[in-house]
């Protein structure tokens, strides 16, 4: 930058930002999301722009304004810092204002959960019963009877082999991809379904004295008698996930019958036309074996593709299925010939317009429906890159009004429960901040951290 001054040299602004958001600080950062999130602060702040007078970072706020302050002295930084509000609003990072009221709905659950945690356990509930008695009662009456019925693995096996596959592709049983993946998701519910039933046995036993009460079953009396999931349903002993998170005990039995729904229409009657991508265990899996399926599908035409050079191809649909179980009886929906389609999905961060794009969420509405998604899948080497297709790591190569959005397992921000990207078209609004020329429209997307996710909670 010396150099640039001395000799009245251009500054290299993109050389600048790459040392900024993809070295020295970029380079520390390992989400994926994240980095491309640290760009976009870069593209827009790293900039000649910030040396104009009164620059101000967003023009939109009012109750202070964040500019480069005017000044040299060290002691006009030190005041003009001090003069800073003790709480940013969100919407000097880009956000919408219900980012805050996401934060503080978040904290009151975590001082919630603390709470409970923290009560004695020993007291006995206001009916007079002590705590296990209440618990074996409430065991006895409804959670054990509504339970779903277990899959045989006999039945499971037969059905598999007369179980056909997609109508472009002439094969059946376990030579069809997604009749393997539902194989594996059916022998894991079952893993999942035999050990709540099994707990909630030895909890009645336990209570009853007729077996030791071990400090597994007593933590499992402490969950269920406030109102908790026990943890040996959702982790194993090595802390690993088993199966689906959810806060509320009533919320995780409510996805056990909905998810053995799901998994018994589809083995014991034929493929469902839209799936509920929230109820499998494995989604990524779930997707995979759809882009198998599509390849197969072209491994006799005149240009055969290969898996590794498959991506996803994606197309908004019109049909809205509202609902955290996604079931989908008596609904009018046609199947695709190629390809699946999903539905159950959650918008957050934005609103999704009846023209197809995404645009500013007005309200206090933290989440939004989501139309039903085709997912189906092309070919990197193809001719033309069809419009709404997802690529991993950048925004879809040819329009830049296409938001790559992420689409989460739950709404947790990180690579462990990405899922993959669908492209959306993204409003030509500039959003809150100021965008310089040249930076796309996409951006304010991504500043508000705009996502697909599977549940809300």
């Amino acid at each position: 930058m010396t150099q640039c001054a001395t000799q009245n040299i251009p500054y290299s602004w993109r050389a600048m930002q790459y040392m900024v958001a993809d070295v020295q600080y970029g380079g520390r950062i390992t989400d994926d999301l994240d980095r491309e999130l640290f760009a976009s602060y870069a593209g827009l702040w790293v900039t000649d722009a910030v040396f104009q007078p009164n620059y101000s970072f967003n023009t939109l706020i009012h109750d202070f304004q964040y500019q480069v302050p005017d000044c040299t002295e060290h002691a006009r930084f030190v005041d003009y810092i001090n003069s800073m509000p003790d709480k940013d609003s969100p919407i000097v990072f880009g956000l919408n204002n219900n980012a805050d009221l996401t934060f503080r709905l978040k904290d009151s659950q975590v001082m919630l959960s603390t709470m409970i945690d923290t009560q004695p356990k020993d007291a006995g509930g206001g009916s007079g019963k002590s705590r296990e008695e209440e618990v074996k009662d409430k065991l006895e009456a409804d959670l054990i009877k509504g339970l779903p019925a277990d899959f045989l693995e006999v039945e499971v096996d037969e059905r598999l082999k007369v179980l056909k596959g997609p109508k472009n592709l002439n094969e059946s049983g376990k030579g069809v991809p997604l009749n393997v993946f539902l194989s594996q998701e059916i022998q894991r519910f079952q893993m999942i379904l035999g050990t709540v039933r099994k707990t909630m046995g030895d909890m009645v036993l336990a209570i009853e004295g007729q077996i030791i009460m071990t400090p597994d079953i007593v933590e499992s009396i402490y969950s269920v008698y406030d109102f908790r999931v026990p943890r040996k349903w959702v982790y194993d002993p090595t802390g690993a996930e088993i199966s689906w998170l959810t806060d509320s005990l009533a919320g995780w039995l409510k996805g056990l019958l909905d998810r053995h729904h799901q998994l018994s229409n589809w083995i014991f009657k034929e493929r469902p036309p839209s799936y509920w991508l929230t109820g499998f265990f494995n989604p990524q899996g779930f997707l995979t074996a759809m882009k198998q399926e599509v390849t197969r599908s072209k491994k006799n035409g005149n240009d055969p593709w290969s898996l590794d050079e498959v991506i996803y191809k994606t197309e908004v649909m019109k049909e809205v299925i509202a609902g955290d179980d996604g079931r989908i009886e008596n609904r009018n929906i046609a199947a695709k010939d190629e390809g699946v389609q999903i539905h159950g999905l959650y918008l957050e961060g934005a609103a999704w317009s009846r023209e197809k794009k995404l645009e500013e969420a007005a309200g206090k509405d933290l989440f939004q429906n989501f139309p039903i998604i085709h997912v189906s899948a092309t070919s990197m080497n193809a001719a033309a890159v069809p419009q709404g297709m997802a690529r991993r790591g950048q925004d879809a190569a040819l329009d830049k009004q296409q938001y790559s959005c992420p689409v989460y397992k739950y709404p947790r921000r990180n690579d462990k429960y990405l899922i993959f990207r669908v492209n959306l078209k993204a409003d030509s609004a500039q959003g809150q901040l100021n965008l310089s020329k040249g930076v796309s429209a996409v951006v304010n997307w991504k500043l508000k951290g705009v996502a697909l996710l599977c549940c809300k909670d």
